[in-house]
């Protein structure tokens, strides 16, 4: 009998040192909406459609691949290789392209995301654009590297400059879907921290 007490005492005591292995309370966190993910899509496609000025037209970025980025990262299940290639193929018949140059881009980069999204998942938003600015850099240049190689005459490498303006973008897209998809700001690695 003088056994069965010591047991009893230490399923009463709350175990501090022992943590869940799933989230809890505020760090989960819903997933997101497909009326959200599709309509963000759709509204960054029709602005990349916008009449920019063509002064500043090598420095506007892909707004519908900054946001297909996003969504790999933050909702796969949601945005995944397919959606990156139809997404894609529109892209080349709205800029009247080669059929399929974007779809071709769009899918190598959407597979590098899918490939690295829980090591960005641990940074806030500024580092994933640090970590995410070369495949802009790359998808810009894969675009202009396959229009050059499909005989496209001229070829202005002003427009790489459009990669790095997308990873300054990152920062305030990211704070905008996560505020409209309900995510808490500051991202879980500093979740973690306190």
């Amino acid at each position: 009998m003088s056994s069965a007490t010591p047991q009893k005492g230490r399923s009463e005591r709350p175990r501090s040192w022992a943590r869940s292995l799933s989230p809890q309370g505020p760090q989960l966190i819903a997933p997101a909406s497909a009326r959200l993910v599709y309509g963000s899509l759709t509204l960054a496609f029709l602005l990349g459609l916008l009449p920019w000025p063509v002064d500043w037209r090598w420095l506007t970025p892909d707004f519908t691949f900054l946001v297909l980025l996003y969504w790999n990262v933050h909702s796969p299940h949601r945005a995944g290789l397919g959606l990156a290639f139809v997404l894609g193929l529109l892209t080349d018949v709205a800029r009247g392209v080669l059929f399929g140059i974007h779809a071709l881009v769009y899918v190598a980069a959407a597979f590098v995301a899918l490939s690295v999204r829980r090591r960005l998942e641990n940074f806030l938003p500024p580092g994933q654009a640090l970590q995410l600015a070369p495949l802009f850099l790359g998808k810009e240049l894969a675009v202009l590297l396959l229009g050059l190689a499909f005989g496209q005459k001229v070829i202005d490498w002003w427009h790489l400059a459009a990669g790095p303006m997308a990873a300054l973008l990152w920062l305030p897209v990211c704070l905008l879907l996560h505020r409209l998809g309900g995510r808490p700001p500051a991202g879980p690695a500093a979740a973690q921290d306190k």
